[in-house]
């Protein structure tokens, strides 16, 4: 084993924690997304993120590089420009620390199986196109209408969202709008009906989101305590009341005919699958 290995796994096993460096010459959104998805799998293992984008000069690439040699890890990378890449690797060698670029192993495939080569486009996927501005349009829906704002707009959203209290409505439909879909996200309130409009929906598609209710209690006990609330005798937190939560949310759906997707154990991206799965079998 060669020996910057072995020592950054001795400094690293005592601490539990390791440095990763994510450099990317756009917004970062793909490595993160990326990176985390497959950081998730070591769970005896924190990462301290260093986040570096729109590295596009020897200047912004210096800062990054400063930062690996202040606390040396693990560099992953997206990068179009090879002389900017060239100098990453360089330098990375020169610290001992691995370096690499996530999209290159995709990239060599397409280039393998289309036989051409890759555009050189700094953030490509970013293009102020048709698509982009829909999904900008999405997110600002998403925010307008969160916890049951402007219900007189349920036509113009694509889906809705409802659940009682801390069933990650808001999450989901801001990720649902990264993926161009406008959210409406309306919650479930002991004694106060659903508004028609949400009802008589017609475009929209309508979707429950439900959880466990001993989730639901222990989340609901931990964003009181976070304010320094009283929880005792709250209603809000009483295993009865959620129960009778619950069994109204599914009450509602059985009667209208709304599917429901327990989300106890899912994160938000799976929950946003789920229910984009759901609005493509319905179309």
């Amino acid at each position: 084993m060669k020996n910057w290995i072995r020592k950054a796994r001795e400094k690293v096993s005592k601490k539990t924690f390791y440095h990763l460096h994510l450099i990317s010459d756009s917004t970062g959104e793909t490595l993160i997304t990326t990176t985390r998805a497959a950081a998730a799998q070591y769970t005896n293992w924190r990462p301290v993120e260093h986040i570096t984008s729109m590295v596009r000069s020897t200047e912004k690439l210096e800062t990054a590089l400063e930062a690996v040699d202040k606390n040396p890890g693990m560099v992953l990378y997206t990068m179009v420009d090879k002389e900017l890449e060239n100098l990453l690797k360089t330098r990375c060698r020169a610290l001992s620390v691995p370096s690499l670029n996530v999209l290159a192993p995709i990239t060599n495939i397409f280039d393998t199986f289309l036989g051409d080569k890759i555009s050189g486009r700094m953030g490509a996927q970013h293009a102020l196109d048709e698509d982009y501005f829909g999904r900008l349009d999405a997110i600002r829906f998403a925010m307008a209408h969160d916890d049951g704002n402007l219900p007189d707009d349920v036509e113009e959203a694509d889906i809705i969202l409802i659940g009682i209290s801390r069933t990650s409505k808001t999450p989901t439909s801001i990720h649902l709008a990264q993926r161009g879909m406008k959210a409406f996200n309306i919650p479930l309130v002991p004694g106060i009906e659903l508004p028609q409009q949400v009802i008589a929906a017609q475009k929209p598609l309508v979707v429950a989101l439900v959880a466990s209710a001993e989730r639901i209690l222990q989340v609901r006990e931990n964003r009181l305590l976070a304010f320094d609330r009283d929880i005792s005798n709250d209603a809000y937190v009483d295993r009865a009341s959620i129960q009778e939560e619950l069994v109204w949310t599914r009450r509602l759906c059985k009667e209208n005919g709304w599917p429901m997707i327990d989300v106890s154990k899912r994160s938000v991206e799976e929950t946003a699958a789920a229910i984009l799965a759901l609005r493509k079998q319905a179309n």
